[in-house]
């Protein structure tokens, strides 16, 4: 059987001992409580489609970065919805694989690209949750309903090329998708009626027709309502990047579903 005896250091005795002892005891009260380390928001972007170099190389990495005061002051100013995204793109987007982002290279971006790189910029500044607003189909009232961008929003990847050609009564078509540049005419003539924007979409898109280069306007203007229409519907089919369109989600009052409206205009608050 073992006998346990406590045993009292005298400071007279031992001094050496008791000062390690002390020094012991302080050290483990210097000792830092542990921290929880946020990593950043990641900033790199992945484009579906990607920037075509001069050399052929498809570069389908982007960085972009939050976005500051200056910026939202900037942003501001812009006289609409479209002008303000632009702005957003152009001050969030820092570079486009190793080189930097220039507004040229945004402009040849197809509108998909341009897509994702605004949502990394909300993603950058806001995080991945988002909250919008919406009526419940039930309750019949208006909630705040926060949105996980990164599961709730779909992507649509790019699955064909940048051109496609279809057949119309005026013969072969041969049409380019939308980037930057035919976006930002688009911006700059708002108000403009329909029939106006979509001959300019088809100006800025329409590559040739019957083997003939456009050129000009009026080309396309000259074409049948009926090609018109289906120019326009069969670039619409191939659009892809983030797919923004009402978002079912159960209510959080009742057992309703409350469908919110999602795009880069309700993301933003404009």
């Amino acid at each position: 059987m073992s006998t346990k005896t406590d045993v009292t250091v005298n400071a007279e005795d031992n001094a050496a001992l008791v000062n390690e002892k002390v020094s012991e005891i302080m050290a483990e009260e210097k000792k830092p409580n542990p921290v929880t380390v946020v990593p950043p928001s990641d900033t790199v972007v992945k484009l579906p489609c990607g920037y075509a170099t001069f050399t052929g190389e498809v570069v389908r990495e982007a960085e972009v970065r939050e976005l500051t005061g200056k910026d939202e002051e900037a942003i501001a100013r812009a006289s609409n919805v479209g002008k303000a995204l632009l702005s957003i793109l152009s001050r969030g987007v820092v570079s486009i694989g190793n080189q930097r982002a220039t507004e040229e290279m945004l402009d040849s971006l197809l509108t998909g690209d341009r897509d994702m790189l605004l949502l990394g910029i909300y993603k950058a500044t806001f995080g991945n949750e988002a909250v919008v607003q919406g009526i419940c189909n039930n309750c019949n009232e208006l909630h705040d309903i926060s949105i996980d961008l990164n599961k709730d929003l779909k992507v649509r990847p790019f699955t064909g090329s940048r051109k496609f050609t279809l057949k119309g009564k005026a013969g072969e078509i041969i049409v380019q998708l939308p980037n930057g540049f035919t976006q930002k005419e688009l911006v700059e003539n708002a108000d403009k009626s329909v029939a106006e924007l979509t001959t300019l979409l088809l100006e800025n898109c329409v590559e040739s027709i019957d083997d003939v280069a456009v050129v000009s306007k009026e080309q396309v203007q000259n074409l049948g309502i009926t090609d018109r229409k289906t120019i326009a519907e069969e670039i619409n089919k191939r659009s892809f990047g983030p797919l923004f369109e009402e978002v079912a989600v159960q209510c959080p009052k009742c057992e309703g579903e409350v469908n919110v409206p999602l795009n880069l205009g309700t993301l933003f608050r404009f």
